[in-house]
């Protein structure tokens, strides 16, 4: 075989539990005294992909995808200016066959990027030449035996953690899960797989509720079924405390730990629910903490499909909701926005909101079309004299206790009405896949039925978000002008969108002050009992459709 002039050394380490206990430093230590006893010289490139799997097909590996392209003696593949993929190589050297490769569908990729070529392969147990067709046939054999060593560790842990689930127990090991992991007193040795320095740290019970964490987790659910924004919700688990790796919190890890099954008591695996070992979070029953989780799911889930993505956190009160009277927002039909030739109230293109800048030193909120603009501090006083009128006023508060009384007695059904359609919706999606097997079944109707249910639990989302979009204003009712301002901002800004429409008109006069005739602020309803009536008439329609059908 010849000798390469241009070998590459390919190293990994992956953490599954596949027996590889060798570091990526020790294999390119032992790579290259391989190359030096088969008279390869030194490595022209180093690949190391550092805690990557090479059996999980999903999983990236840079530096392997890098490594090919130099592999294709065409050219082709090269990326030019990458100082490992802009050149071609005529040899690969490996600690190990399985380092490389543990997936037959890797093995013909290399295989064809080296059609034709006399391209070595070696490892510390031997050389193989790609090129060759008994060589080729040995490292199919391998690398079938990788494969199913992997899948058959896979089969075990996951075996494994099914049994851990039903007996109630959450999977050890891993990044703590915060609320939960008290240590037990024992400690245990750990090797750092960057220095391989040898560490103890202690042995934690991960079933073990920590007191001191899952208050924060019940009291910020608590906060959004009272109707606090997530941007808020967020904001005030931040302040408070960090995550079990001692990150601020984000936005989705925040939602995930809130909606988590665990805060209810259970413990989910495969779509199951199996009673954990630990008391419920949320309630003194694991049927009431039920209610809440899925009572938090379906708050998310319509503020994600009404909202979306919103960036970073607000700073300011009226950014975003004081609107332009004048001034469309961009649209597929206006890319730049436009000229509203109506009245803001009966025009129903969306207007531009405001945006704030400093001038001069002063701070204003303005329209970036047309430049409108208003003062912030006499903007937002205004405001909050508004607002702090309406949250006092005696009507007010009658309402809203009106309103409290119809949503506790409604709230406990929604959680079990939603679980109940998600049910009959798997059952029929099931039936849906197993169409070919049953030719009967008429697949327009069922069809049909998965677009009723979806319509129905959307309906019963949205009447659950609706029991506890007043909670906020509840809590704020007959607040103080001194704590209406230590309220965060976003707080302010979620009661300000419930109750207001602000919108900004012209105004011709110049100088200090404050025209109060130039901004009207819309009461809105809040309740939307015709909407919600209306949706649920169309659904219930539907699913009486399908039915006859």
């Amino acid at each position: 075989m010849k000798i390469p002039e241009r070998w590459c050394l390919y190293t990994r380490l992956s953490y599954a539990p596949d027996g590889s206990v060798e570091k990526v430093e020790r294999q390119e230590e032992d790579g290259r005294d391989r190359g030096r006893a088969l008279r390869w010289g030194d490595p022209c490139c180093v690949y190391v992909d550092n805690s990557r799997s090479a059996w999980q097909r999903n999983r990236k590996r840079p530096d392997w995808d890098r490594m090919l392209c130099t592999m294709d003696a065409s050219g082709a593949r090269l990326i030019s200016g990458d100082p490992k993929a802009d050149h071609v190589h005529d040899g690969i050297m490996t600690y190990h066959g399985d380092r490389l490769i543990r997936q037959p569908f890797d093995l013909e990729l290399l295989l064809n990027l080296a059609y034709a070529r006399d391209l070595p392969l070696a490892s510390v147990t031997g050389v193989r030449n790609l090129n060759n067709a008994d060589d080729r046939f040995i490292l199919r054999i391998e690398a079938a035996q990788a494969c199913r060593a992997s899948d058959d560790t896979s089969r075990r842990v996951k075996r494994g953690r099914l049994a851990t689930a039903v007996k109630g127990r959450q999977r050890p090991g891993g990044r703590r899960t915060f609320g939960w992991g008290l240590p037990t007193g024992e400690v245990r040795k750990v090797i750092d797989p960057e220095t391989d320095e040898v560490r103890k740290v202690p042995v934690l019970d991960h079933d073990a509720v920590v007191p001191g964490e899952v208050k924060y987790l019940k009291e910020c659910g608590e906060l959004v079924l009272a109707g606090l924004s997530g941007k808020s919700a967020l904001q005030w688990l931040n302040s408070r405390t960090l995550t079990s790796g001692g990150r601020p919190w984000t936005d989705r890890g925040m939602k995930q730990a809130l909606m988590a099954y665990r805060m209810a008591g259970y413990v989910e695996k495969n779509g199951e629910l199996y009673e954990a070992v630990w008391d419920p979070v949320y309630a003194d029953t694991r049927e009431a903490a039920l209610e809440i989780v899925e009572a938090i799911r379906a708050i998310f889930a319509v503020k994600s499909d009404k909202f979306g993505y919103h960036g970073r956190a607000r700073k300011h009160l009226l950014t975003g909701i004081a609107e332009c009277s004048d001034c469309h927002a961009p649209s597929a039909k206006e890319p730049t926005g436009g000229t509203c030739p109506t009245d803001p109230v009966t025009c129903k293109a969306p207007h531009r909101g405001f945006s704030r800048k400093p001038i001069n030193g002063t701070h204003y909120y303005y329209c970036p079309q047309c430049n409108r603009g208003r003062t912030q501090a006499n903007f937002d006083a205004y405001v909050d004299g508004r607002m702090l009128r309406v949250l006092n006023s005696q009507r007010f508060m009658q309402e809203l206790e009106q309103m409290g009384q119809a949503e506790e007695e409604a709230r406990p059904s929604y959680a079990a009405e939603i679980a109940a359609l998600k049910s009959r919706k798997a059952e029929v999606t099931e039936q849906l896949k197993q169409l070919a097997d049953h030719p009967s079944l008429n697949p327009v109707l069922l069809a049909q039925s998965l677009a009723s249910f979806d319509a129905k639990i959307e309906q019963l989302q949205a009447k659950a978000a609706a029991v506890t979009r007043n909670g906020l204003l509840g809590r704020l009712s007959g607040i103080s002008l001194e704590a209406w301002h230590q309220e965060d901002i976003t707080v302010r800004a979620d009661a300000l969108k419930m109750l207001y429409r602000v919108i900004v008109y012209r105004t011709e006069r110049r100088g200090p002050g404050f025209d109060a005739s130039t901004v009207k602020l819309l009461r809105k309803k809040l309740t939307k009992e015709e909407e919600t009536a209306k949706g649920e008439r169309s659904a219930e329609a539907s699913l009486r459709l399908v039915a006859a059908d």
